[in-house]
């Protein structure tokens, strides 16, 4: 591959980078909105054991209800490996940490709505991913926890959704 094709690779690996980012930024702030923009429309989201999404907006919609009543939810991605496998086609794998607290508002794989949740948990976020025009948008995301801790101690100083100064 020239030099071309590798600078090409290398902006694509940045832009799949930016968009799991800016994915976690996106629930760790509250800011729905833009999580709804990082989606195809028919992007496929579910958890292994737990809720699927058969639409982006089925999957946004779950998530402000769903997250309507914690004053506590962070999401940190890490260690992401991409693989191209087409022009316009890449999947992903990222260890995700999650933490939440508060009052679930709907029911999920953690428990049923109204019961209260307080969790730490990792897992790994299996993505597919396609480029429409210059953006990268997930198809679909399967997330596959394999580590829970129950009860977090410490006091939440902001409450969410978590807006910049100014």
């Amino acid at each position: 591959m020239g030099q071309e094709g590798d600078v090409g690779q290398w902006l694509d690996r940045q832009a799949v980078m930016d968009l799991i980012n800016r994915y976690a930024d996106s629930v760790t702030r509250g800011d729905y909105e833009h999580t709804a923009t990082l989606f195809a429309p028919d992007a496929v989201w579910e958890e292994k054991g737990g809720e699927r999404f058969d639409t982006a907006d089925d999957f946004v919609d779950y998530l402000v209800q769903g997250s309507a009543s914690l004053e506590l939810l962070i999401q940190t991605p890490h260690s992401s490996v991409i693989e191209f496998i087409g022009p316009d086609r890449a999947t992903a794998t990222t260890t995700t940490r999650e933490m939440a607290r508060g009052v679930a508002g709907g029911a999920s794989a953690l428990g049923d709505a109204g019961m209260e949740m307080a969790f730490d948990r990792y897992g790994i976020y299996y993505d597919e991913l396609t480029k429409f025009g210059h953006d990268w948008k997930f198809t679909r995301r399967t997330f596959v926890p394999f580590f829970t801790t129950t009860g977090l101690v410490g006091d939440v100083s902001e409450s969410r959704p978590l807006l910049p100064p100014g």
